[in-house]
């Protein structure tokens, strides 16, 4: 009672973070608020950063008392996410899959208890519940699923398995070693590296299985150059195939492999230039330099063999993927994620940094393949989260610190942005209020190119059907009777301003970073029109560069029927009011409605680089060419 301590419990709004902090009852917040951002990293003066209790929002000067805080309650820092700018350490975390659902399967409610997480389905672990009795309800609509889930997840749970032996195997880099009568731990000089692909007498690889994959793999390459695709894929299977045969046997003792440290080839080093006692097999005719040479070659091999393995991996994976052959492809790229690792953490203790910059580069596209195998599968989709929440625990790889949030391209090297699924109208930009003080005349000129002349509704097209040579693979996420778009500015836009010019010099005036991240091809002003029963289906948008607005113009009067989902929170428009979201955040809309649902939709700079406009700039052409290099890695088998 009194003054005395209280112990309470701060979480992130994905669930990854959590943290207890012990104060006095008469303890400002704002000390808890510099702890937690000290400890997880994050930028509390970031706008969309806050902290909330029982829903209520947590003032600075707010007390442990004047809240009402008791033992073992719990207080969430919403949307602290920030980029981390690290690349994956050899000190990766135990790789879990993704739990944090929100709602119940089957009655579409939270949890009954704030402090307690949903169970989830032991099976395809993507359907969440309250209780054993919710499930058993369920199940004859999730059953028609189940199966197919928790066949499409079993490379994940290989990956998750593969992850336990080798944090098993690091554990006995350590020895016992006499020490005054008792014992005591000592690290090995020379730790062992767990490989899999290592020459081994139970996982089937020989010596000669390594010549016998090059060889066969630069004839395939060949094959390739010469435009043979379909005997070039096969021959690359059939090189790799040892390998897939080896992948079963992780953790039957195979694949032990003794690594150089940095302290080997320090001691090389100084042998070679004169110092310290030669090596014992000097008698054999070694010598000094004879030894480092051995040291060197002996971690070249492991690195370079390894390298190549994984390259090989990556490239083959990407073909089967866009040969449709999805489950070989996603189990090769988990093959990949081991390898890269193993070579990260290997590099680590050799000291060896370009290679682990080359296989950083390497695992973070093995999980965006992986990921992208699961979203673009209907059957897969909510298996993303999975992927994501891995690579997150693996070190951010691809800079991903939700697993929500998965664009293709997240800065993280140059800049740091905060993120929140949904602004909250308190910090909205001040354009916000000007476009909704101005909606009747916008909505005028949308139904102007509705119903004008023959050339402005015949500027009218379907989402993603590729006339304006960009978002193109938008239709792939529509299902229903359709979506369809007008361009004000961006790719496919008319010069002219006739069809919509109050609208075009409003936002010129208001939102020119808007118009500016058009004309560089980083974005687009619509209007966008939902047909009725027609449903977006959950997505991530490219990039958490830039931010969406909607702008409501038509809205159906059944509003819970016509909703977007944002991260974990629905939203419904209205009409002459806008919503503005950060779209690299999972996200889908439903119009269960037979009415049109028509916004006007903007994408925008992130409000960070509004001011940065340099910077923005440069970031999206990288965002650009890092999207084509993606695109010409398909292209370009490695030797």
């Amino acid at each position: 009672g009194g003054c005395g301590p209280i112990i309470f419990t701060v979480i992130n709004n994905c669930g990854i973070v959590e943290t207890r902090f012990k104060v006095n009852k008469t303890t400002k917040m704002q000390k808890v608020f510099k702890a937690y951002a000290k400890k997880h990293n994050i930028h509390i003066a970031s706008p969309g950063i806050h902290f909330k209790f029982h829903e209520k929002h947590i003032q600075p000067n707010d007390t442990a008392a004047s809240l009402g805080l008791k033992d073992d309650d719990t207080i969430q820092c919403v949307n602290t996410i920030t980029i981390n700018t690290t690349t994956t350490s050899s000190k990766f975390k135990e790789l879990q899959l993704y739990t944090n659902f929100t709602t119940c399967s089957h009655c579409n409610l939270p949890p009954h208890n704030n402090n307690k997480k949903l169970l989830t389905c032991s099976n395809c672990a993507s359907a969440a519940y309250h209780n054993s009795a919710c499930q058993r309800s369920h199940w004859k609509v999730h059953k028609r699923s189940c199966a197919k889930l928790s066949q499409s997840l079993l490379p994940l749970k290989e990956l998750i398995r593969w992850n336990k032996l080798f944090k098993v195997m690091k554990q006995q880099q350590y020895h016992d070693v006499s020490s005054g009568g008792g014992t005591k731990r000592k690290k090995k000089k020379r730790p062992l590296t767990w490989c899999w692909w290592h020459p081994d007498n139970e996982n089937g690889i020989t010596s000669q299985t390594l010549q016998h994959t090059n060889h066969i793999w630069n004839v395939a390459v060949e094959q390739w150059n010469t435009k043979d695709y379909l005997r070039a894929m096969e021959g690359m299977q059939f090189a790799l195939e040892a390998y897939q045969s080896a992948w079963p046997y992780i953790g039957k003792g195979s694949g032990s492999f003794e690594m150089p440290s940095d302290d080997d080839v320090d001691d090389g080093r100084r042998r070679e230039s004169g110092g310290g006692e030669k090596m014992k097999n000097d008698a054999l005719g070694g010598g000094d330099d004879h030894n480092e040479m051995e040291i060197e070659e002996e971690g070249d091999d492991f690195f370079e063999t390894s390298m190549i393995l994984a390259k090989r991996l990556l490239f083959l994976a990407y073909c089967e993927l866009d040969g449709g052959q999805i489950a070989s492809a996603r189990q090769r790229l988990v093959q990949c994620i081991s390898i890269t690792n193993t070579i990260i953490y290997s590099a680590h203790k050799a000291s060896r940094t370009k290679n682990n910059r080359s296989a950083q580069f390497i695992l973070d596209d093995a999980y965006m393949e992986l990921m992208l195998s699961m979203e673009e599968a209907e059957a897969d989709k909510i298996l993303a989260r999975h992927v994501a929440n891995l690579a997150i625990a693996n070190g951010n790889c691809c800079g991903w610190v939700d697993p929500m949030q998965r664009p293709g391209y997240m800065a993280r090297s140059t800049v740091q942005l905060s993120s929140v699924p949904i602004c909250p109208l308190e910090q909205r930009p001040i354009w916000c209020n000007e476009l909704e003080r101005n909606y009747g005349r916008i909505l005028d000129e949308y139904n102007n190119t509705s119903r004008g002349t023959p050339m402005m509704t015949n500027q009218w097209m379907d989402v993603g059907c590729g006339r304006r040579g960009s978002g193109h693979d938008d239709h792939s996420v529509v299902s229903g009777r359709g979506w369809k778009e007008y361009v004000l500015f961006g790719t496919g836009a008319i010069e002219s301003d006739y069809d919509a010019p109050f609208t075009k010099k409003l936002l010129r005036q208001h939102v020119p970073d808007a118009v500016t991240l058009a004309q560089e091809g980083g974005g687009e002003v619509i209007f966008s029109r939902l047909s009725p029963r027609t449903h977006i289906k959950p997505h991530c948008g490219p990039t958490n560069l830039r931010w969406t607005a909607h702008l409501g113009l038509v809205i159906p009067k059944s509003k819970s029927d016509c909703r977007i989902r944002v991260g974990n929170e629905w939203k419904s428009w209205s009409a002459g009011k806008i919503l503005l979201f950060d779209d690299s955040f999972e996200h889908e809309v439903r119009n269960d409605t037979d009415e049109e649902r028509v916004v006007l939709l903007i994408r925008l700079w992130h409000p960070e680089l509004t001011s940065r406009t340099v910077l923005a700039s440069q970031l999206v052409q990288e965002a650009i060419a890092k999207k084509e290099e993606s695109v010409q890695k398909r292209y370009n088998p490695p030797a």
